[in-house]
């Protein structure tokens, strides 16, 4: 219910045209004309008088008014705001429009909406500027501080009350009851004083008068933030000047004179239940009553306060759902020394007191629970339920019932009440319940109550409260391998619960090797930590991701996690509480119950239900290798007791060396002489591993060597030479294989060569046979070709390879053969793909210079501008193979060829008359692209030359930049 919600509003525009001479009227409303009447009789009736001008300081619009119509089956609320405008009418008067909204009461009510709510909802509303039916409304979030504001209000005009909070709080109530009693006598109140006050803020004086009466009297109530005092208001309650006639007139913050009477007596009981109860619970109750009441019938209002009481009135209204902090405080209020502690009623009286106590204006049920919470004969009920309190409040943001922000304030509140009563240990004790199979979620939700609350605040430094904390193992273990992940966090924990002391358990004493500047030898002393403790810090310091962390917890935790890893697991009954195992539990009554003794099944060292240690461990050490950078030995002495490869160390001179010695190290101790033969086999498989020769290998390989057991060397020093002598075959091998490469490329090369060199020789030959031909044809030939007659014409018409000798295998085209010309124009209209054009077009580039090489280019324009963009990108591809393999040019005749159809494209000489086509652009950005292609495979060529002469491992590292100083690459 305190949500935002949207209501049905029907709606008035009441003004006059500007310029107008006319009266005002509804302009515009809901339903059009047919209702322009009502509409205007209920803006009338809420009509405050006439505004002042412009230029006046006080009692400025807007004006407000909020009046309850009470109808035979149904409640409305009218909402009229009185604003100001830059129109003038035909007088040049300023016209002072009044925007009215009529909404549904029973929503309303059911929301408790105040005045200040509504305020809120119409201040900014803009009508429709045209005829319509009803709007939605958007109401905010019933806040509930229109009271409290208006009190703030009120104690801010009585005099003598500055910097006292307590007495300010109490003068505005007795001034708001005073004033909500004169309502009861049935005429008018003007309250005078607030000139300076905006509609809103005096609307919140009104939510604090009437939040001194049932709430069901708004129903028949008309309030307005401001009269003009010259005739009888139409209001109820409004401020005003004094002179207003048949009003009686209060000031602002100045304590009224209530007559006799009804009034009195209502104001009289009504501030002896405010100091009995608390202001809170008086208001809380009275908003409960929604039922319509007059304002004019004190007797039903009266009737009112005779129903806020006692014990059995307050159980009732919890058992039904309705009840309030008022009724609650009452009800723990009226019992006295340990009465009723055992009936059902009180523990609900308590939850609800509990949930009553964190939210504002808590305090006095949370006084009347700290009175139970003290006494001797309720005070451990109190903390049971104020544990199963905490423990919802994470279950709620767990299950995302509830906003997270508003879980955690809510949980800082109910911890806060804890404090207050110096009650953390006994708290403590009953969170994780009693260790029973079914309070496995229990404890889940009670560690992360702790680590919602933080080490600051779940102990605050009091030593019962640490001790609690040590002597509940499965909670503390719970937080501490939560908590891991933030470092900072968890030396906090371990900072509050000191494992060096002397007097801590022996499982607590294992996290002393992360006790930051402290003596960790507290885990060296007895009783030792057990193998399953050992796992519990190792499991931490892995998540926290901290690799110092973990090399100490490694270290100081060493025999434990050894014994875990070869099998030998020496924990004794893990299921005990450490120091708190032969102690009972407390159920959440407060009652002691015997723990519940759970029998272990054969085998099983770890206890029922509980994960494999060398499991967990093996889990551990697959994590990722950052955190095991610093105990880089140890964790792979750990891989081979438990049948995992060994990683070796980082491939440096440093890291191998501090490898080797922690390795020299650890192989010298007792607790892994049986297992020496087989960590020197396992941890010497990552060094002789290839590559072979890698920095740091030989430092490895002599702490190996000088392990502790002859025959484990010995074996070592044999496989280390028949490495050596595998490693040099494989060399003479290479270098075997180097020799025959080099002498096939040669002569690869050497025939390459020689084909081309009979390839030009025919070509030459070719181009003498075809000039002697053309010198035997004479002078003559020219101007009968040219004019097409004779039989020169006819011989000099082909003309191919002009500029260029054709090449072998391009022999002169015959009759029956289509023109190349023609393919290709049936190719480019065909837009074929990127290899059919290449393979049309590639005669015509050996003679780019001849009329036909020209008509050619432009053609392959022509597709080259209609094809995507993907085949663009291949088509000088396939015109390079082609004219290698179908036409069998060198190298250097192609790349010439590629090269002059580009330059004849980046001059502008491809194109044709309509200059359609080619576009240097892309054409120059795709030579780019060839040319870095081609540089950087010469760089690939030359590092792998460098690699086979020079045998060079991974990571080794480069040459100086001095020694390429003469290279042009740089």
């Amino acid at each position: 219910m305190n949500d935002a919600f949207t209501v049905k509003a029907w709606w008035a525009w009441y003004s006059k045209q500007a310029g107008s001479l006319d009266e005002y009227d509804v302009l515009r409303c809901t339903g059009g004309a047919r209702r322009r009447a009502t509409f205007s009789d209920y803006i009338t009736d809420a009509s405050l008088g006439n505004p002042p001008s412009a230029a006046a300081t006080r009692d400025r619009l807007p004006w407000a008014s909020v009046v309850g119509l009470s109808f035979t089956d149904q409640q409305w609320t009218g909402v009229s705001v009185m604003e100001s405008s830059p129109l003038r009418d035909g007088a040049n008067r300023d016209i002072t429009p009044t925007r009215y909204v009529l909404l549904e009461s029973a929503e309303l009510v059911r929301r408790r909406t105040e005045y200040v709510t509504l305020w809120d909802a119409v201040a900014s509303l803009r009508l429709p500027p045209e005829h319509d039916e009803t709007i939605p409304l958007e109401v905010p979030a019933p806040a509930d501080n229109g009271l409290l504001e208006g009190l703030e209000t009120i104690a801010d005009h009585v005099p003598g009350t500055a910097g006292d909070s307590d007495r300010r709080r109490a003068a505005a109530v007795h001034w708001a009851a005073a004033v909500a009693a004169l309502l009861l006598q049935g005429g008018p109140v003007v309250i005078t004083g607030g000139g300076s006050l905006g509609a809103r803020a005096r609307l919140a004086v009104f939510d604090a008068i009437v939040g001194f009466l049932p709430y069901g009297v708004r129903s028949g109530l008309a309030v307005g933030s401001c009269v003009d005092g010259g005739d009888e208001p139409h209001t109820h309650l409004a401020f005003g000047p004094a002179h207003t006639p048949s009003a009686r007139c209060v000031e602002l913050g100045a304590l009224p004179q209530v007559p006799a009477g009804a009034p009195e007596e209502y104001r009289r009981r009504l501030s002896r239940l405010v100091e009995g109860l608390g202001f809170d619970a008086v208001t809380v109750g009275l908003r409960e009553f929604d039922a319509s009441v007059a304002p004019t019938d004190p007797g039903a209002v009266l009737g009112v306060l005779d129903r806020l009481d006692p014990f059995r009135a307050a159980v009732h209204a919890v058992e039904a759902g309705e009840q309030s902090v008022q009724l609650v405080t009452r009800g723990l209020n009226s019992l006295t020394d340990g009465e009723e502690t055992d009936s059902e009623g009180f523990l609900r009286l308590v939850r609800c007191g509990i949930d009553y106590a964190v939210e504002p204006g808590g305090r006095e049920v949370h006084d009347a629970l700290s009175r139970h919470w003290v006494h001797e004969k309720t005070g451990p009920r109190v903390s049971a339920l104020m544990a199963e309190a905490l423990l919802n409040v994470v279950l709620s943001g767990v299950s995302a019932a509830a906003d997270s922000t508003s879980c955690r304030a809510r949980l800082d509140e109910l911890w806060r009440l804890v404090e207050l009563r110096r009650k953390e240990a006994e708290v403590l004790w009953l969170l994780p319940g009693s260790g029973e199979p079914a309070d496995a979620q229990r404890l889940r939700y009670a560690a992360d109550c702790l680590c919602l609350l933080g080490p600051g605040r779940a102990a605050d430094g009091r030593a019962d409260a640490v001790r609690v904390l040590r002597d509940t193992r499965r909670l503390t273990l719970a937080v501490l391998l939560r908590e891991s992940t933030d470092p900072m966090r968890l030396a906090g924990w371990l900072a509050l619960l000191e494992p060096i002391a002397h007097e801590a358990p022996a499982w607590l004493r294992a996290w002393a090797v992360l006790a930051v500047g402290e003596r960790k030898e507290a885990a060296l002393v007895e009783p030792r930590p057990t193998a399953e403790d050992a796992l519990h810090v190792l499991t931490a310091t892995v998540r926290s991701g901290q690799p110092d962390w973990t090399a100490e917890a490694v270290r100081w935790l060493w025999p434990q996690l050894c014994s875990v890893a070869a099998g030998r697991g020496e924990s004794g009954p893990t299921g005990d509480d450490g120091a708190t195992s032969r102690l009972s539990f407390r159920g959440r009554g407060g009652s002691r119950k015997p723990p519940v003794q759970t029998p272990a099944r054969p085998g099983d060292p770890a206890g029922p239900g509980r994960p494999d240690a060398r499991g967990t461990l093996r889990t551990l050490l697959a994590t990722d290798m950052e955190v095991w950078q610093h105990c880089r030995a140890r964790a792979d002495v750990l891989n081979c007791l438990l049948g995992a490869p060994a990683a070796g160390p980082p491939w440096r001179e440093s890291a191998c060396h501090a490898y080797a010695q922690s390795l020299h190290g650890i192989l010298r101790g007792e607790e892994l002489a049986p297992f020496l033969a087989l960590l020197v086999r396992e941890l010497a498989t990552p060094v002789l591993g290839e590559p072979w020769g890698k920095e740091g290998e030989s430092t490895v390989l002599t702490a190996l060597l000088r392990v502790p057991d002859e025959a484990a060397a010995e074996k070592l020093r044999r496989r280390v030479d028949a490495r050596n002598e595998a490693w040099r075959r494989r060399q003479a091998a290479l270098e075997t294989d180097r020799a025959v490469q080099a002498r096939r490329l040669a002569d690869q090369e050497a025939a390459h060569n020689a084909r081309l060199r009979a390839a030009r020789q025919a070509q030459e030959n070719q181009a003498v046979h075809r000039a002697a031909r053309e010198q035997h044809t004479g002078t003559g030939a020219g101007s009968e070709a040219a004019t097409g007659t004779g039989a020169g014409g006819a011989a000099a018409a082909p003309r191919e390879g002009r500029g260029r000798p054709p090449v072998i295998g391009t022999g002169n085209r015959t009759g029956d053969a289509p023109d190349p010309l023609d393919v290709l124009a049936g190719a480019v209209r065909q837009l074929r793909s990127p290899r059919d054009v290449a393979v049309a077009w590639a005669p015509l580039t050996l003679d780019l210079a001849s009329g036909a090489g020209r008509r050619a280019l432009e053609l392959t324009g022509r597709w080259w501008e209609r094809a995507p963009e993907k085949e663009r990108d291949a088509l000088f591809g396939h015109l390079e193979r082609t004219l290698l393999t179908d036409h069998q040019c060198s190298v250097d005749l192609t790349a010439d060829i590629l090269h002059e159809i580009r330059s004849l494209i980046m001059a502008g000489h491809a194109s044709g008359h309509s200059g359609g086509g080619w576009l240097a652009g892309p054409v120059f950005r795709e030579a780019k692209r060839e040319l870095r292609d081609c540089r950087h495979r010469v760089r690939e060529l030359r590092r792998i030359r460098l690699m086979s002469v020079f045998n060079l491992a991974p990571r080794t590292p480069r040459k100086h930049k001095k020694w390429n100083r003469g290279s042009s690459d740089r």
